[in-house]
């Protein structure tokens, strides 16, 4: 019985050290995004500090200057579509994973539970038969 309630307590932490390292993946995943991110807008703000140097006239660079506020608008709605989207699969994946490990634990609970019921059962018989013994002798006897 020892053994079912060990192999239950191991089942839960490995699940637990595995959502971690999927947790921790997925952060390096994010940072890995928000880098490239960043580093095109830093690219992007070159392209543009040139482009606003080009400008000859007013009109050339509330030109470029709208253009530059659309880029940028769409830089935001990228960087919040993916980290929506990152939370989304974070979240399925942990979600996965724990159904998964919920299962293979629910197992091992059955196991362990019908390995006490069975430790019962013979604990049980074995109480009985010395009880029975002694009916028996005390019946010769008389």
């Amino acid at each position: 019985m020892q053994a079912q309630f060990f192999d239950l307590y191991r089942s839960g932490m490995k699940m637990a050290a595995e959502l971690a390292k999927t947790s921790l993946e997925n952060t390096v995943r994010v940072q890995q995004k928000q880098l490239d991110m960043v580093k095109n807008i830093l690219d992007e703000s070159g392209r543009s500090s040139d482009r606003l140097g080009q400008a000859h006239s007013m009109e050339d660079l509330v030109g470029v200057q709208s253009q530059l506020a659309g880029t940028q608008m769409q830089r935001i709605a990228e960087f919040w579509t993916s980290a929506w989207q990152i939370a989304a699969e974070n979240q399925k994946t942990v979600m996965e994973q724990w159904h998964s490990q919920i299962g293979q634990a629910g197992d091992d609970m059955r196991s362990a539970a019908a390995s006490a019921a069975r430790g019962a059962q013979d604990t049980m018989r074995m109480a009985a038969q010395p009880e029975r013994k002694n009916q028996e002798s005390h019946r010769k006897s008389a």
